[in-house]
């Protein structure tokens, strides 16, 4: 499969992704150096995918351990960046509501642990099975499932507490 792909095509296909799953978990100021280390990982190691997955789901297995190698690295607490895009063909009120509203999902997803943001990532933003979302996490279909009801459940406590005023900075 990827013997006859160029480079050009397999970056096509797997860079948005690759760049989504890092944008949510990386300061902005290394996010394109941490994506350029893992589209260069994915280039470097493509000699060993075996085809057991596909090569998004193989490639974000990869983007998950550089990130949790970069925070390793680190040794601090995500911080999320702001969907840029956010200003396309949008009113000014309607603008400053998606700020609002991405802003409060951010500082959300900031006090949840790595792993319910990676999977409500994966399954809800990324829309991949439980079974590919197992493979990149590590973990059975049923941990997955699992994880993905803890997320969300803890996402709309925190969620509820900020909006209710709870974390008056």
């Amino acid at each position: 499969m990827h013997s006859d792909s160029s480079f050009d095509e397999i970056y096509e296909g797997i860079f948005p992704s690759v760049y989504r799953f890092v944008r949510i978990r990386i300061p902005g100021p290394d996010v394109d150096d941490v994506t350029a280390e893992i589209i260069t990982k994915v280039w470097r190691a493509l000699p060993r995918f075996d085809g057991r997955s596909s090569l998004k789901t193989w490639a974000l297995r990869i983007a998950y351990n550089q990130v949790v190698d970069y925070y390793r690295a680190q040794k601090s607490v995500p911080i999320l960046s702001i969907d840029e895009d956010l200003a396309a063909n949008s009113s000014e009120a309607d603008h400053s509501e998606k700020v609002a509203t991405s802003l409060s999902i951010s500082e959300t997803l900031a006090k949840m642990p790595e792993p319910q943001v990676a999977v409500i990532q994966l399954r809800l933003i990324e829309s991949l099975s439980a079974a590919e979302t197992g493979e990149i996490l590590g973990m059975t279909r049923d941990a997955v499932d699992s994880l993905l009801y803890r997320a969300k459940k803890s996402f709309r406590r925190i969620y509820a507490w900020e909006s209710a005023g709870g974390d008056n900075r």
